[in-house]
């Protein structure tokens, strides 16, 4: 490929505003998580209302094979997957279209030294200023998101965070407004068990006052309150549910009582589990107060008169309760044993290595700014790529390759390969650690680069997203079928993965995600197509939306969790509060941007030197 040509310089305003319009989105996204009841996020709304799934639905999904929840929440629909399964591939689609622009114009060089000044420097700076104050926020919006408040009748949410933080206060206004307190997430995990696994145990006293079912099972492993007492080694918590009538010869899944979780020896293994559990749910197990507790579990358990009359009638299996644990369950012990001997030793190798990356991936440093990290990263790889292209002198790539559908004979298939490793929602997962995680920074760059394809091609001016109306004509069914097969494959993770029947998950996963890939890149084009048809002409208003929108991003995460803590008590309806949030931090932060960004040296730094109109005489 030869020295790009210097293309006449253009103003894209439609792609302009289609870039803030990603970013906005983004806010509106934040702006309403805490109404969906979801427990990665720190504040909880009171009211977080929920739909029941017509029974027209649960008929014609059940026809193709599907398994739906109960319930869901609007909000998660309409903004964790029909908006965040296109935003941010539409975000670095439009970044790609700008970096070629810019090495056109300016040479790589230049362009790299541009974007440096761009990503870089915000995020190293005022980004770092932004993620500390996002976990201050975090902290006071949770203080007075548990000040007090009715929550709406028969929302759980409250219930299993108050359960999780040993917050007896919230649990006793969560079960007051009518919550069930039996009620269980969509992990199968009941208020009661939760409370256990966090030893909280002023709230595990609580709700067994309250008569909860102490024997409830968790939908995925059938594991009791009692399995849970046991696998943290809290004996306090074991001999409290003892007291309260808990079942020691409970079975779970893989047909062990609470007394074969501790009953073997500790091992690597075995520390494996609790540093893998760990870190599916962000928690630091103390393996020393294990180690130590795990002998005094095991002998309140032995001596328990359940159990002693089992083991007297011979009922229990010895040789299968001293097996060793088995990071993953039964399942995967099978699986590794057929393995030949030369190739464990590397499995545990390459496991061990992937898992650290993961982890590395998840920690939350660039909470959310990430995807400047990710972005920064994946230009350095188009330089890379150019400098390959150049000294090899490729061909540029034919126009066929941009042009709808054609384009997607190569796009989705590449797409869907990055996607299927993904399983955290409907779209991308979010990894904001330190570590990029090496499906994701594929999953981008494919994005990336076909925005970079698109830049000085006349079949993308005139002809991609010609047809916009037909390309979200054909988005919207394909949404409702992937979201279908996608909540279809979460109940089938509670339901059959314990089960070892690993096909319909797979199956249900493969569909959707094929699914999430085919809505994106239509959403995407559909959306290119809209802003060229009716943002392509200069419009000061949208402009000046444009510019401010990167720091509006920035800086709105701090400003939106105070503000969703300070509202979550509230008894008003979720969508005036949510309006009012997000309302509340655009207008504060754009009067900020007005008179304390735009014409300093952080607007220089977010946007380029910016002077003031010169006023009318």
């Amino acid at each position: 490929m030869e020295s790009p040509p210097i293309l006449e310089k253009k103003r894209y305003h439609d792609l302009d505003a289609l870039r803030a319009t990603a970013m906005l989105l983004g806010i509106l996204l934040h702006g309403v998580i805490s109404f969906m009841g979801e427990k990665y996020w720190p504040i909880q709304d009171t009211q977080s209302p929920y739909w029941e799934v017509p029974a027209e639905i649960h008929e014609a999904g059940s026809a193709i094979g599907m398994e739906l929840p109960e319930e869901f929440s609007p909000y998660k629909f309409v903004f964790m997957q029909a908006i965040h399964g296109f935003r941010m591939p539409l975000f670095f689609v439009v970044s790609g279209f700008f970096a070629a622009m810019l090495w056109r114009q300016r040479g790589m060089k230049e362009m790299l030294k541009h974007r440096a000044k761009r990503i870089l420097l915000p995020l190293f700076t005022l980004g770092a200023v932004m993620i500390i104050a996002t976990w201050i926020a975090m902290i006071t919006g949770g203080l007075l998101a548990n000040m007090g408040g009715e929550t709406n009748k028969g929302n759980p949410s409250d219930l299993w965070s108050s359960a999780e933080q040993g917050d007896v206060e919230g649990i006793y206004r969560a079960l007051k407004s009518g919550t069930d307190i039996n009620v269980k997430n969509k992990e199968g995990q009941s208020a009661l068990s939760l409370a256990v696994f966090w030893r909280q145990k002023d709230a595990v006293k609580a709700l067994l006052e309250k008569e909860a079912d102490i024997n409830s099972s968790n939908g995925l492993d059938q594991n009791t309150p009692l399995h849970m007492a046991t696998f943290v080694a809290d004996a306090e918590l074991v001999e409290l549910l003892l007291e309260y009538e808990a079942n020691p010869l409970a079975k779970n899944t893989r047909n062990e009582t609470p007394l074969a979780v501790v009953r073997g020896e500790w091992s690597s293994e075995l520390e494996g589990v609790y540093k893998f559990i760990g870190g599916l749910t962000k928690r630091e197990f103390d393996m020393e107060r294990i180690k130590r507790e795990r002998l005094r579990v095991r002998d309140i358990l032995v001596n328990d008169q359940r159990v002693i009359r089992q083991e007297d009638t011979a009922s229990t299996e010895p040789e299968r309760t001293e097996k060793k644990e088995f990071p993953g369950g039964e399942q995967f012990r099978q699986y590794y044993e057929k393995l030949p001997d030369w190739a464990k030793p590397i499995s545990w190798i390459v496991g061990g290595v992937i898992g650290a990356i993961w982890a590395g991936s998840m920690v939350p440093a660039f909470h959310h700014l990430w995807f400047l990290f990710y972005l920064m990263i994946i230009i350095l790889l188009f330089a890379l790529v150019m400098w390959i292209a150049k000294k090899w002198k490729f061909r540029a790539w034919a126009d066929w390759t941009i042009k709808m559908p054609l384009c997607l004979l190569w796009l989705f298939p590449l797409t869907f390969i990055a996607q299927v490793t993904m399983w955290q929602s409907f779209g991308p997962d979010t990894h904001t650690g330190p570590i990029p995680w090496p499906p994701k920074v594929l999953y981008y760059a494919i994005f990336f680069g076909f925005g970079a394809l698109c830049h000085g091609r006349d079949v993308f001016e005139e002809q991609l997203g010609k047809y916009w109306w037909l390309s979200f004509l054909i988005a919207g069914p394909v949404l409702l079928v992937g979201v279908g097969f996608l909540e279809t494959r979460n109940v089938q993770l509670g339901t059959q993965l314990s089960q070892g029947n690993f096909k319909p998950i797979v199956i249900s996963h493969l569909i959707a995600s094929a699914c999430i890939v085919l809505y994106c890149w239509l959403v995407i084009f559909g959306f290119i197509g809209v802003f060229r048809q009716f943002f392509s002409g200069e419009n000061k208003t949208i402009r000046y939306l444009s510019d401010s929108s990167y720091w509006l991003y920035v800086a709105h995460m701090p400003l939106m969790m105070f503000l969703q803590g300070l509202v979550a008590p509230w008894a008003m309806p979720s969508l005036v509060k949510f309006l009012l949030v997000c309302g509340v931090t655009v207008g504060l932060l754009l009067l900020m941007y007005e008179y304390v960004i735009r014409y300093t040296f952080i607007g220089t730094m977010l946007n380029g030197k910016r002077m003031r109109e010169p006023a009318a005489s």
